[in-house]
């Protein structure tokens, strides 16, 4: 399946606890690096922007309680500023965060889980669910734009960790 034609939409994901009940997207993939090299780019917010096609522009610490601010960039759309909220970061485990717009209509709730496979790999599961009163309508308009720019993150972060990971002395 290409990538046009790829699926993002998860299920499940809204289930856990704290999070936005909505419609879920996001990517999954498999990276040859540890999951400590893995979580130094995600906890580097400010770092995002050097790296990420998606994040374009990145300040703020990725703390609980703390506010980050960024500029998305998706396909075919020009680049929007936005903000939110840390609300969970577990080190080498979990980064969550929470968006609110349109009066509280729109609720995004974005997670980046990362799963230790081995020692030295992991899978990196990158998400946004799409919640509140018009969610899904936000969900069924933008939701594979929204997949296909996690899918890039996840790709620019395997390609960085890797890199930074093979090209270690010995």
């Amino acid at each position: 399946m290409s990538s046009a034609q790829a699926s993002y939409e998860l299920s499940g994901a809204s289930d856990a606890p704290g999070r936005t009940k909505g419609r879920c997207v996001g990517h999954r993939i498999e990276i040859d690096a540890p999951p400590e090299l893995v979580w130094d780019f995600i906890a580097d917010f400010e770092g995002w922007g050097g790296w990420s096609p998606l994040y374009v522009e990145t300040s703020g610490r990725a703390e609980p309680g703390e506010e980050i601010r960024f500029t998305v960039k998706l396909e075919g759309l020009k680049p929007q500023k936005g903000g939110a909220r840390v609300v969970t970061m577990r080190p080498n485990e979990l980064l969550e965060y929470v968006m609110t717009s349109f009066g509280g209509l729109v609720k995004a709730f974005r997670f980046v889980e990362v799963e230790e496979l081995s020692p030295t790999r992991c899978a990196v599961t990158n998400a946004e669910i799409m919640g509140g009163p018009v969610g899904a309508v936000i969900f069924r308009a933008m939701g594979h734009k929204v997949g296909m720019g996690l899918e890039g993150m996840n790709r620019a972060l395997r390609k960085m960790a890797e890199l930074k990971w093979n090209s270690r002395p010995d």
